[in-house]
């Protein structure tokens, strides 16, 4: 196993020192949200020194990311994202998987040596689902009758220029190219526990971008199959 040292805890907490002792393995089928210094392994001492500098809370990993580490997800302060066993080469997954919620670790992979902090822990969510532009037609059918398609989220994510020239007029543009932008604010601007339905124009972008807010937690998330393309088939629906 290619840990340097035990995990180590940021703050003085008693419980929070047991937890990184007794080293608390995540529950099958959890996701982790993890965040890393990776430097190279010749660069062990400096990355040894940056680790003691966390662990006695002089600075936090995202600060120390930013300025040594080596991977593209230094400018997001190191942080990774999301992950399930299975995504990450072994080391690294023992590691992190062996650590608490708010404790680091450290571990070498062969892209480097690595410190590691677990920054949270949830039910891996519910995958998203196609649907077909027939039931999307009924849905919106059915809820324009009742007065109801406040109860659904529901996004276009094609450009602009393709909804200047066709759209279904009870979605909301949101373009797949500025998602780095607009899903910084999606769970302020939509409510992810009401159904999500992702549209583009052949259902490409949009599984993307479903796969996006199912990772932001988005509990209901459909894929609309065929897109626009799909939807030009069914009379009324797009305008």
């Amino acid at each position: 196993r290619a840990f340097a040292r035990p995990p180590a805890s940021r703050g003085a907490s008693p419980a929070r020192a047991l937890a990184v002792r007794t080293r608390a393995m995540h529950a099958d089928g959890t996701q982790i949200k993890v965040a890393h210094i990776l430097m190279p392994a010749e660069k062990k001492v400096e990355l040894d020194a940056l680790y003691e500098r966390i662990v006695g809370e002089t600075a936090t990993l995202a600060e120390l990311a930013r300025e040594h580490s080596v991977c593209p997800s230094a400018q997001n302060g190191g942080v990774i994202g999301w992950i399930t066993k299975g995504q990450t080469v072994g080391p690294f997954e023992e590691a992190v998987f062996a650590t608490p919620v708010g404790s680091i670790t450290r571990c070498d992979t062969q892209f480097g040596s690595h410190v590691v902090e677990v920054l949270e822990s949830r039910a891996t969510p519910k995958p998203a689902t196609d649907v077909s532009v027939e039931d999307l037609a009924e849905l919106i059918e059915s809820n324009e009758v009742n007065a109801t398609l406040d109860d659904v989220n529901l996004i276009d994510v094609r450009e602009q220029n393709e909804w200047d020239n066709a759209h279904i007029s009870s979605f909301t543009l949101k373009p797949l190219s500025k998602i780095r932008e607009w899903s910084q604010t999606a769970t302020k601007d939509f409510d992810k526990t009401k159904p999500t339905y992702l549209l583009c124009a052949a259902g490409v972008r949009s599984a993307q971008a479903a796969s996006v807010l199912v990772d932001l937690g988005f509990e209901e998330v459909y894929n609309v199959a065929g897109g626009m393309y799909a939807a030009a088939g069914v009379k009324g629906l797009v305008k």
